[in-house]
């Protein structure tokens, strides 16, 4: 069947007067990873170099002719400006329904409505969403991936996928699922992006990494055109002899680097000036820059013209010639000439679609024209093409919204900070209804920022965004945005910040202290009645934070009075809270039949609310203490309950528990091999937790190395001498005894007696402490560190050690 060529394939594939050179190679390889989609093994290929050096021309190229082998090919763009989440699989997406999609009932496809609206012209009966955002990233992922697995099955499917340096964690999340999901099906993916500062991205990087272990998933680097490539350029577009070409062609070479744009653009700039011959001209300087180039091209421009050409520029990536009629403030014939000279002066390119849109050449031709307007210039044109589209409205849209967003906020200067902000406040509810809690999280804190009279205050805003950057695993970015917050001279401000910053504090462990000065000085400078939920609500957090500092008996305290009061309100949220609070007592047999109780309740509460906030804490718990009581029924039940949760990518952290949890029972079960698997996936949650894993890793793989004979590999890097401050005693302690070192041992171990209290009350380590303690007193035959212990294991009779 016939389809039409997507908009970036068309571009690059047709646009004028730049002849397609070099590349051999990189199109001899496109062919194997071809032919081995045929054979319906998913590829993916990621085309990376600086800009300009032909990236989208080499897989525009690839996706033309794959096209009219008779694949299906979509195309979709990641955006610098004020991206969406999932934006490239929003085209793509919009691309497949043009087309008839075999064989996927519309039951399954409701959660695409979190891309485009276009899914309901296609499939009528697609049910509605539901209100809350209980539907997980799986289900998204699944239903697009259902998609194209049937369009797959018609006829091989590429996805071309513009400028990844630029993607969103979502976007990132959904190319992840999809290409691990596909091995076996006719699927390629051809991916462009910048591998140079400053557009190079980490998490870009590390999430590539990832599927670079994958079969099928490869790169391509370019580097720039050789001299024989700029000569055969210069044959085919200056029609120069080869004799001139190949005596131009290393002054071009060494001009442009070989970069196939800065090429065009010299050579565009040259031909202004009587072609190859102004090389031999001691008056004819090169340009300095892209820059340059396009300024020498613009000044033979009218006013007028070079009004049209700058608005198109500020309207965006792809320029619907309606809306730059409309924003020039030009008679409409004149501002389509404008939009015809940009055209035939290689500036813009039509853009393949029926309706008649337009793109620049270059992402680095767009952005050389708004680098030669004024901030004044920019900023009312910005203003004018946001009323444009705001005429046209599409509020529903998260593109449009983006777009209003990002028009908004350049114009803010001229008075627009209110409409800004209502804009980036309704992309990030956007956002957030899409499981994209970090991108919501920055557009929050960005409209925060705006100060607008109109809108949400400031104080909700930055509330708003920490609690999305808390849901997105960014909790020292949440902490940072609470401590703020928690500066307000408003003592309820005060109060509800402090809450937020221990929520973010005893996820990922940390020390309660700070949590606790905020939340006593907020509740002493309040005089709010002592069951008002808000007070309530700090009770409970106060009690946890008191036992993240190592304070049981505080904890307990606390918490038993902030439960108390919570169940005589009757109000499910508030007891669902108090419930998770009370949680953090204290790891020890003697309150584990009711703690495991407790997160029962809270499980049933959760579910009822249909909040991962306290459905996650809840299986977490009843993990923890399902597994010490030796409840193998709430302990099945949990784990799949976190593996749910893992599944619905709602909140990296709930990940992060579920994974430790099915560490520990592969570990408890012997399979050691999977254990090891999971311990060095969870190892890459540290930078993303801000380094709070490491604790947990290095336990995950000291057990398994003790059980498989691994450590004699770090016997080396252990001398018997470290210093007791730079390490983590019981975890030197366990070292040094594994390994035989019996002096060493025997002092960390005098120096952990002494200090049995210290580590005692930290509940959440102090059962393997014990363990790792009573073993060094066994194998150094210590009779009176034996005694001492001995009470402490007494506690733990008839249980399970953690």
């Amino acid at each position: 069947m016939d389809q039409p060529q997507p908009a970036r394939v068309a571009t690059a594939a047709d646009r004028a007067g730049t002849a397609f050179v070099g590349r051999r190679g990189e199109f001899a390889r496109l062919e194997d990873v071809w032919a081995a989609t045929v054979d319906g093994r998913r590829q993916v290929m990621v085309v990376g170099g600086e800009p300009g050096v032909g990236k989208t021309r080499l897989v525009a190229g690839a996706a033309a002719t794959l096209r009219r082998h008779g694949a299906f090919v979509a195309s979709g763009a990641c955006h610098a400006d004020f991206d969406t989440p999932y934006r490239p699989f929003v085209a793509i997406l919009e691309q497949v329904l043009a087309e008839p999609v075999p064989d996927v009932p519309a039951a399954v496809t409701a959660p695409l409505l979190r891309l485009t609206s276009s899914v309901r012209q296609y499939w009528p009966d697609v049910a509605d969403l539901p209100d809350n955002d209980r539907d997980s990233r799986t289900d998204l992922f699944d239903a697009m991936l259902r998609v194209l697995v049937a369009m797959a099955e018609r006829s091989p499917v590429v996805l071309v996928l513009e400028d990844l340096h630029w993607a969103s964690e979502p976007t990132l999340a959904m190319l992840t699922h999809l290409v691990q999901s596909t091995a076996g099906e006719r699927l390629l993916v051809l991916a462009t992006r910048r591998t140079t500062a400053p557009d190079r991205s980490d998490a870009v990087t590390y999430a590539l990494a990832d599927l670079y272990r994958l079969d099928g998933v490869g790169r391509i680097d370019l580097d720039g055109l050789t001299t024989e490539d700029v000569t055969d350029y210069l044959v085919r577009t200056a029609g120069a002899t080869l004799e001139a070409a190949r005596a131009a062609a290393p002054v071009l070479r060494d001009q442009t680097g070989g970069n196939p744009f800065f090429l065009h653009e010299y050579w565009h700039d040259l031909e202004a000036r009587g072609g190859l011959a102004a090389l031999r001209s001691p008056t004819v300087q090169a340009p300095r820059s892209i820059q340059d180039a396009l300024a020498r091209r613009l000044a033979t421009v009218t006013p007028e013209h070079r009004t049209v050409i700058e608005v198109a520029a500020v309207v965006g990536e792809v320029v619907d010639p309606a809306v730059v009629v409309q924003a020039c403030g030009l008679a409409a014939d004149a501002a389509l000439e404008g939009i015809d000279l940009g055209v035939r002066s290689g500036l813009l390119v039509t853009d393949g679609h029926a309706d008649g849109r337009y793109r620049f050449a270059h992402a680095l031709a767009r952005q050389a024209v708004l680098d030669r307007m004024s901030g004044a210039d920019r900023a009312s044109a910005h203003a004018r093409v946001a009323a444009v589209l705001e005429q046209h409205g599409g509020a529903t849209d998260p593109v449009r919204v983006a777009e209003l967003a990002h028009h908004y906020v350049q114009a803010r200067a001229l008075g627009h900070g209110d409409r800004a902000v209502h804009y980036l406040v309704l992309a990030a509810s956007q956002a957030e209804r899409s499981i994209s809690h970090g991108e919501a999280a920055s557009l929050y804190e960005r409209a925060a920022r705006m100060d607008a009279a109109d809108g949400p205050s400031r104080v909700e805003l930055l509330a708003a965004a920490g609690r999305c950057h808390m849901h997105a695993g960014d909790f020292a970015i949440a902490r940072r945005l609470y401590a703020e917050l928690a500066t307000s001279e408003d003592p309820l401000v005060r109060l509800r910040a402090a809450i937020g910053h221990e929520d973010a504090s005893w996820r990922p462990g940390v020390h309660g202290q700070a949590s606790l000065a905020l939340l006593t000085e907020a509740l002493d400078s309040t005089t709010l009645d002592a069951h008002d939920p808000l007070h309530v609500r700090a009770l409970s957090s106060m009690g946890r934070a008191a036992g993240f500092t190592g304070d049981g008996q505080r904890a307990r305290d606390l918490g038993e009075q902030a439960l108390a009061r919570a169940r005589s309100s009757g109000d499910h949220e508030l007891l669902a809270h108090a419930l998770g609070a009370t949680l953090w007592q204290g790891m020890t047999p003697q309150f584990a039949p009711e703690l495991l109780a407790r997160a029962v309740e809270l499980h049933e509460l959760g579910t009822r609310l249909g909040d991962d906030d306290h459905l996650g804490p809840a299986a977490f718990y009843r993990a923890v203490f399902g597994y010490m009581v030796g409840d193998e029924v709430q302990w099945a039940a949990s784990q799949r309950d976190l593996t749910e949760l893992a599944l619905s990518g709602a909140q990296p952290f709930f990940r992060y528990v579920a994974g430790c949890c099915r560490y520990a029972h592969r570990y408890i079960v012997g399979d050691f091999r999977a254990a090891e698997h999971i311990a060095g996936w969870l190892e890459e949650f540290g930078p993303e937790f801000g380094g709070a894993t490491d604790g947990s890793s290095g336990v995950q793989q000291f057990m398994l190395r003790r059980v498989t004979g691994g450590l004699g590999q770090v016997r080396g890097l252990v001398s018997g001498t470290e210093r007791f401050e730079d390490h983590w005693l019981p975890g030197l302690l366990a070292l040094y005894t594994e390994l035989g070192m019996s002096a060493p041992a025997a002092r960390v171990l005098t120096r952990l007696c002494e200090q049995l209290d210290d580590h005692r009350a930290v509940t959440a380590q102090w059962a393997g402490v014990l363990a790792w303690m009573a073993e060094a007193a066994v194998q150094l035959e210590d009779a009176e560190a034996a005694a001492l212990l001995r009470p402490e294991l007494v506690a733990y009779e008839g249980t399970n050690l953690i």
